[in-house]
């Protein structure tokens, strides 16, 4: 490293240090600023060593901004981490988190300017894979879903060269699942439009209406409605078995983006498996709640048929009246289905 660029990234360094304390108060940020400022030691201290000595010094101030990021993730710790995994040739990942503070709203024009132009050094050394769907603000996975998502759309990811297969989701959209090859050196644009999740249509119960004098429908009133009653529990069996299968998947799914952020600090293979484990099990809930969901929608529009069948035949039975007279006396009697319209 040379004098001018130790200067200069000191320089960075003594401007950032106030910023980091945004929220001074709280223990989160007091411990994150204790981290970043550890961090801005150690790099400043590299800047005077040379050799292995020097890597070594580069590395844990590496780790400093790491650990502050974990608990805050602040754009001054983002931009200095950057520019040491660029002084340590881990040139993919400084990209990825200039992209990342880049992002960052209320960045200041030469702060932005000066973020774009480091950023704009690196891509003739990376391969860069951007994502832009409309509309924006899809969630990004890259070659596996049991890991965390690397951000939002519009999104610049550097990557290592070959194929990649992108994972993209956005509430109310039609998934897309995308494999795009990438070169180092290369800039390769990828634009998804999103697709709206087509929304059910509800067709009204349409019933002929009879002839005039025609006979009634051979079936039996009761069966209809205990039919229609029987379709309705059922429907609300299944409901409640769907609804405590999802709130499972939900759960898993947070156990499982835990295991992966755990995998990511550690690099355990025990943490691997566990986080694969507990991604395949979300999967298996979340597939037999979709199931069950399905379920619960076709009985719910079987029992309404059900229902508005019964109910059209009560409507098309005339109430009965019978005379009888005789000596000893007379009686009259009405007859009219339940729930008959008057």
């Amino acid at each position: 490293m040379s004098f001018f660029a130790s200067f200069l990234l000191a320089a960075l360094l003594s401007l950032a240090i106030p910023a980091a304390a945004t929220a001074e108060g709280t223990s989160d940020n007091a411990e994150a600023r204790v981290y970043f400022e550890e961090g801005n030691r150690l790099f400043q201290e590299a800047g005077r060593a040379s050799g292995k000595r020097q890597q070594t010094l580069l590395r844990q101030s590496l780790e400093a901004y790491v650990d502050s990021l974990q608990i805050v993730r602040s754009r001054n710790a983002l931009f200095n981490a950057a520019i040491v995994l660029g002084e340590l040739g881990r040139d993919d990942e400084s990209f990825n988190y200039f992209s990342e503070y880049l992002r960052i709203e209320g960045l200041e024009p030469e702060d932005r300017a000066d973020a774009e132009q480091r950023r704009d050094a690196l891509r003739a050394k990376v391969a860069v894979l951007e994502l832009i769907t409309e509309p924006p603000g899809a969630m990004v996975w890259i070659d596996r879903k049991d890991l965390a998502p690397r951000g939002e759309t519009p999104i610049e990811l550097a990557l290592d060269p070959g194929e990649h297969r992108a994972f993209i989701e956005k509430q109310g959209y039609v998934p897309i699942d995308r494999t795009q090859r990438i070169v180092r050196g290369e800039n390769v644009i990828v634009e998804l439009p999103l697709s709206a999740v087509p929304v059910p249509i509800e067709l009204p119960v349409v019933l002929e209406l009879p002839v005039p004098d025609a006979p009634p429908a051979p079936e039996p009133k009761p069966r209809l409605r205990n039919a229609a009653i029987g379709t309705a529990a059922g429907t609300l069996a299944t409901a409640a078995t769907a609804l405590g299968l999802s709130l499972k998947a939900r759960s898993l799914r947070e156990e499982a983006d835990q295991a992966a952020e755990q995998f990511r600090m550690t690099g355990e293979e025990a943490d691997r498996q566990r986080a694969e484990d507990l991604a395949d099990r979300t999967d298996r809930f979340n597939l037999a709640a979709d199931v069950l969901w399905g379920t619960t929608i076709a009985l719910g529009v079987s029992a309404i048929v059900l229902y508005g069948v019964h109910r059209g035949k009560q409507k098309r039975e005339a109430p009965k009246v019978a005379v009888s007279v005789s000596r000893q006396g007379g009686y009259a009697s009405v007859t009219m289905p339940f729930g008959a319209a008057r």
